[in-house]
């Protein structure tokens, strides 16, 4: 963290931290949806107090993190923390623009081979997120992932015949078996059970914001489904979630189902797999987006409860992503996207 530093607008970016005068504008989208955060941020160069066309040009790489708060004091927050993508410098204008993801980006970028033989998913996160110098903050699950089998099979691997998935897809790939969240926030990468009530609620009404639209998806049923198949090469059988006892997960279905395909399921995975599919097809069915003043308590993970729109449309949002924007004359804002809670009951 930047020692002594100016926020302007109460917003500040440091690059190995050295805080970066004549920051222009700003924008970092947060999101839940297995991907890297990122930001964007367009600096004005030339000479003191601004950083010239020089050091601009020199620059290979750096870790950057873009700070929020209150200066002076010791109320700052860190929006992200990431490295650098792309530098763009306009020599006319006299403006450098910067893009680039959170710590995750290394994982996304990473494809490396290896077995994963008997351990659990959280073990095989942890030494990924090591790999990768990053801190994990990991819940312990139970049973093995990458088994060993008598003819040399293992279900987990990143070998010569898998080099299309990355270290993040297979972080995923585990989170959505246990029903996880993952996401990297500074230096640390979490891996813990998706909360069905978020911990953090706030009340919106439509007079305390901007704007407020919804999206209704009337192609996604109320009785929408899923139903998946898989073949599992150890048992040599098929397992199809609509047939026999696994079909009870999706009864009472009047649409047809939207079907999806997996290698290697046992039953019981193909059964919790179409659950897990039926409650995120559920979440394109009301979509939420608010744009309003900064409110860092509104992040992703966390629910926004509408009220007074007299409708069908009030109650529990979970948030999916957050834009905010900060431009040095303007001022800052949001953009809140959320996703009803009801749709993911199926009610």
């Amino acid at each position: 963290m930047p020692g002594q530093a100016v926020y302007e607008n109460n917003v500040a970016v440091a690059i190995d931290g050295s805080v970066m005068p004549g920051l222009l504008h700003a924008a970092i989208t947060s999101t839940n949806c297995f991907s890297a955060d990122s930001y964007s941020l367009t600096f004005a160069m030339g000479g003191p107090p601004l950083t010239d066309i020089a050091i601009w040009s020199a620059l290979a790489n750096g870790c950057v993190e873009v700070f929020t708060g209150s200066a002076p004091g010791p109320a700052v927050t860190s929006l992200i923390t990431g490295r650098i993508d792309s530098v763009q410098i306009d020599a006319i204008r006299g403006t450098v623009a910067m893009e680039g993801r959170d710590l995750s980006a290394s994982m996304v970028d990473s494809y490396q081979q290896g077995d994963f033989v008997n351990q659990t998913a959280s073990e095989i996160v942890a030494t990924i997120a090591n790999r990768h110098g990053l801190g994990a903050v990991v819940t312990p699950t139970s049973g093995l992932i990458g088994r060993y089998y008598g003819d040399g099979y293992t279900r987990l691997s990143t070998g010569q015949f898998s080099r299309l998935r990355s270290d993040w897809d297979l972080v995923v790939e585990l989170a959505r078996e246990n029903q996880f969240d993952v996401f990297v926030e500074g230096t640390q990468l979490f891996f813990q059970p998706a909360l069905p009530v978020p911990a953090t609620l706030t009340p919106i009404r439509p007079g305390m914001v901007q704007s407020m639209r919804f999206n209704r998806s009337l192609v996604v049923e109320a009785s929408a489904t899923a139903r998946v198949q898989s073949w599992n090469s150890q048992n040599m059988a098929c397992y199809d979630s609509g047939v026999g006892a696994a079909a009870v997960a999706v009864a009472g279905s009047t649409s047809q189902p939207f079907l999806f395909s997996a290698s290697n399921f046992t039953s019981a995975q193909v059964t919790q797999s179409a659950a897990r599919f039926t409650a995120e097809i559920n979440r394109l069915r009301t979509t939420l987006l608010v744009e309003m003043p900064w409110d860092l308590q509104i992040a992703p993970r966390s629910g926004i409860v509408l009220g007074e729109t007299e409708s069908m449309l009030d109650g529990l949002y979970l948030v999916d992503s957050v834009e905010r924007f900060y431009n040095s004359t303007c001022g800052s804002r949001q953009t809140v996207r959320a996703v009803s809670a009801s749709g993911l009951s199926g009610t």
